[in-house]
């Protein structure tokens, strides 16, 4: 095929890049391997549920709440409710349940009072406002820093204020913990998205940058519809400005594409197999084998469930809330991860859970069923069912939650790239996150987003500013292609 750009992966960075240069004029094809849009960010009807008990209901196979969605520059441009999506928060935000006690929770909008009857005491709340504070305050420039290429000057007070509240925050913080017992297990919960040991500054620095969008106007938000109405408005929004989206074709070769530019919306190891699999130069060669060996993170196996009602916890307030952490407290939780960084199975691992209906009650079949979206954390290409662990650890904070379970389902870890080759292994942060990967990732070069092939670009989780519904990759490889963006797109 022949076009000024085509994007290979049509995840929300490969669509973020294919729009902003369908806007400037170019020529776009986006080409996806599967038969829907949008990698990681799509919603799925549950088919292949045991005794069809799935038949009416919808599910997110990876990403289901998006607090980057409604923060992003990209998306801020982009302009969701412009575009049909509804972004909605959740009364309570994210819950931390822990067994024998009331749960950690975080409401809608979060004040001194609210937070003390969340965090146990109005002490703990302050400790929690102290830190978070200082970033709440300034949260665009916040997720500005976080968002970067890495190769710009973010803004510089919110740069400081994420160095004073890492200092704090870390474990092994500079500046003593300020936090109780409550708020550490809170920020640990937060920290665990990164998949990876909670000594990791990486880990304490995604813990700051989600903990501070709980603050922010639209919080820990789960879209209407799910997360495929994100990607179905980009695919639209593309269209429209005259971008084409092809389904069902897989690039295995550069031979396939023809164009001024390619932007690969995928793990650096596809990226690797097909420069490698294309016969480049020697040293286009070692840079393929350098992505294809890049170090692979924690991972997380799908656990599905279908429930004939609501699940039945011993907090009456987690009824509300968008966004559930399971996993003990701040040591259990940074145990757990050790033992998944290792390569071994946690006896107690980190589980997410969302449950769509408390802002999408159309997710609700007619007679009572829904969908329980829930991940646990493993290591990478375990093949093990986690079925079981998720409802004990279920089981501890909401008895009875077995008697309302129809249907369940894992998705191993080892079977997660099975719907998006991205996630290979569970990999759904499609690298390791540390502290290397701040400044060299995937791999060690000066723009992280060039291959050294002309022409050829890399855009996903595996490039700045790493996982997560945001589009900034797809954006900064646009502004990179174009010689920079409009001011209003």
């Amino acid at each position: 095929m022949r076009a000024d750009m085509v994007v290979v992966g049509s995840g929300p960075n490969g669509l973020a890049a294919a729009l902003l240069c369908a806007r400037a004029g170019r020529s776009v094809v986006v080409l996806e391997a599967e038969d829907t849009v949008g990698g990681g960010c799509r919603t799925l009807p549950m088919d292949g549920m045991p005794g069809d008990l799935g038949t009416e209901l919808m599910v997110d196979p990876c990403s289901a709440v998006h607090p980057m969605a409604g923060a992003s520059p990209f998306f801020l441009g982009f302009d969701l409710s412009a575009h049909g999506v509804e972004l909605v928060t959740p009364p309570v935000q994210l819950a931390h349940a822990l067994p024998g006690r009331d749960a950690i929770v975080v409401p809608s909008a979060p004040g001194p009072g609210s937070l003390a009857d969340g965090l146990g005491s109005d002490a703990e709340a302050r400790a929690w406002s102290r830190l978070m504070g200082p970033l709440a305050t300034r949260t665009h420039d916040v997720v500005a820093a976080a968002l970067s290429d890495q190769r710009s000057v973010p803004p510089v007070a919110a740069t400081a204020a994420l160095g004073v509240a890492f200092a704090r925050a870390h474990p092994r913080g500079a500046l003593g913990d300020p936090l109780g017992p409550d708020g550490r297990t809170l920020l640990s919960g937060i920290s665990a998205h990164a998949i990876t040991p909670l000594s990791s500054p990486a880990a304490t620095g995604v813990g700051l940058v989600l903990g501070s969008l709980l603050h922010s106007p639209r919080g820990w938000a789960l879209p209407v519809g799910g997360s495929g109405a994100l990607t179905a408005a980009l695919s639209d929004a593309l269209r429209e400005a005259g971008g084409e989206i092809r389904t069902g074709f897989r690039v295995g070769s550069l031979a396939q594409v023809d164009a001024r530019d390619v932007v690969f919306n995928t793990s650096s190891r596809i990226l690797g197999r097909i420069l490698l699999e294309s016969s480049p130069s020697p040293a286009v060669a070692r840079r393929a084998r350098a992505l294809t060996d890049a170090p692979v993170g924690g991972a997380a196996a799908k656990v599905d469930l279908v429930l004939s009602g609501p699940v039945p916890w011993r907090d009456a307030r987690l009824a509300g809330a968008g966004t559930v952490h399971l996993g003990g407290d701040s040591a259990q939780i940074a145990a757990a991860e050790r033992e998944v960084a290792a390569g071994r199975h946690a006896d107690r691992p980190v589980v997410l859970v969302s449950q769509p209906w408390v802002t999408d009650p159309a997710r609700v079949a007619p007679d009572g069923r829904r969908p329980l979206w829930t991940y646990a954390h493993v290591p990478a290409f375990s093949e093990v069912d986690q079925t079981e662990r998720v409802l004990a650890a279920m089981e501890e904070v909401a008895p009875g939650v077995r008697d309302v379970v129809v249907a369940a389902r894992c998705t191993p870890a080892a079977r997660m790239g099975d719907h998006n080759a991205n996630y290979a292994g569970g990999d759904i942060a499609a690298g390791r996150v540390d502290l290397r990967g701040l400044v060299a990732r995937p791999v060690p070069r000066t723009d992280p987003f060039a291959t050294g092939v002309p022409g050829l670009w890399h855009a996903s989780g595996s490039t700045p500013p790493g996982p997560g519904v945001h589009g900034m990759a797809g954006q900064h490889v646009a502004r990179r292609i174009l010689g920079g963006l409009p001011a209003h797109w």
